[in-house]
């Protein structure tokens, strides 16, 4: 039995307690179980903005491009996460967001590929990562490029038709509802084999996983920054290239920020030699600053450490779940093997869309996808185990009470 006060042990034995209180919690008091949706927000966060609008902004106005730093951000913030991601420093940079960062990457391993037309991808992937696959086909088609997009709907049937047609494979590392995971080492293997390029979605893994892009061999990679990584609401994306492939090609967005000699104000575009190519225009400096008070935290953690207090804080919860509410009509939807599992935890119930209104209620935040699947996510970085044991005494009381029948939760948030 997983008891309060093993929860508390384990917790006094976590390499990552103290980093806890730099994180600031709901003032109501609520857990938030949501780190796949929006992460928590850095303490400094607030300080860093008044500064930037008072000091820099009102005083400096235009020199704090130079002073501050705000044009080398992109590339900065991307070199302070790189190693959550298992790439170098010069390999990623931080900029506009997941949708955009899709369709460079995708453009640039178009431009590289070793022939087919196919763009291969799951049926049920991210709408976004779908959307941009498909106006990237039709813009191909309307130039009178051949291109399609190939879907599977299960993942036996996609590796069935990783075949020599295909120029991309194209995969969210976690799925996005059950939190199944791809294994990045094999498939980028699978892919090289059949003479395709890879492009990964990271949004609900990076921050949470031990993700090792460079010693999986992946070819490209983008991420949310406002997931796991707490780089604020609508916070910019990231997006990596493989060095081997940095200077392939040029970038399909040529924007000033991109070029190699971007403080010159040259005319002829020249693309810079790495991943910063990938920048387009002037950086969105406010969200950035967002950005920036997580990125000094993810500088002084070790992706290890994050990979292994996220295992026990999932192991716990399921344990917890099948213990207490299993009973109750709770099924886990979520890979019960670790090493086949993405951030977050999804469990089942009959009426999982009202569950989830009342759990708001009554202090926990989670997240419903139709038809039946409430999805937590947990933080290794200020998420305990002792928020895991309260958070399912939470989910128990609601459902043995049968709270989530009352007509005022019948209504169901996104």
């Amino acid at each position: 039995m997983h008891t309060l006060e093993a929860c508390r042990d384990l917790d006094r034995r976590d390499p990552l307690a103290a980093l806890a209180d730099r994180f600031a919690r709901a003032a109501s008091g609520r857990i938030h179980f949501d780190a796949n949706s929006m992460g928590a927000m850095p303490v400094s966060a607030p300080e860093r903005i008044r500064r930037l609008m008072t000091e820099c902004w009102r005083d400096k106005s235009r020199r704090a491009w130079t002073s501050e730093g705000w044009v080398e951000r992109p590339r900065q913030l991307g070199a302070d996460i790189s190693h959550m991601i298992g790439a170098g420093p010069g390999d990623v940079v931080v900029c506009d967001n997941t949708t955009v960062n899709l369709f460079k990457v995708i453009a640039h391993a178009w431009k590289l590929r070793a022939g087919g037309d196919v763009i291969l991808t799951e049926s049920h992937n991210f709408p976004t990562d779908l959307h941009v696959a498909q106006g990237f086909v039709r813009l191909l088609n309307d130039l009178g490029v051949d291109a399609r997009v190939r879907t599977a709907q299960t993942r036996e049937r996609l590796l069935d038709r990783l075949d020599r047609d295909v120029a991309i494979l194209y995969l969210s590392h976690t799925d996005y509802r059950s939190s199944e995971r791809w294994d990045l080492a094999e498939m980028n293997e699978r892919a090289r084999a059949a003479g395709a390029l890879t492009v990964w979605d990271l949004s609900h893994s990076a921050g949470a996983l031990d993700v090792d892009l460079a010693g999986a061999g992946a070819d490209f990679a983008v991420g949310c920054g406002y997931k796991y990584l707490c780089g604020g609401p609508g916070g910019p994306a990231f997006l990596y290239v493989d060095p081997a492939h940095q200077g392939g090609a040029w970038p399909a967005i040529s924007g000033w920020m991109g070029h190699a000699k971007w403080d010159r104000f040259l005319t002829e575009y020249e693309p810079d030699p790495g991943t910063a190519r990938h920048l387009t225009g002037t950086p969105p400096v406010i969200a950035n600053e967002v950005f920036a008070a997580a990125a000094e935290i993810w500088r002084e953690v070790r992706r290890e450490d994050v990979a292994g207090k996220h295992e026990s804080l999932t192991e716990t919860l399921i344990a917890l779940l099948d213990e207490e509410c299993g009973a109750l009509g709770v099924g886990i939807n979520s890979p019960r093997r670790y090493p086949h599992r993405g951030g977050h935890v999804s469990f089942s119930h009959p009426g999982a869309g009202p569950v989830s209104e009342a759990l708001v209620d009554h202090g926990l935040l989670c997240s419903f996808r139709a038809p039946s699947s409430i999805r937590l996510a947990m933080s290794p970085l200020y998420h305990r185990h002792e928020d895991v044991w309260q958070a399912v005494r939470i989910i128990k009381d609601v459902l043995a009470r049968e709270a989530w029948r009352d007509p005022k939760y019948q209504v169901v948030s996104i």
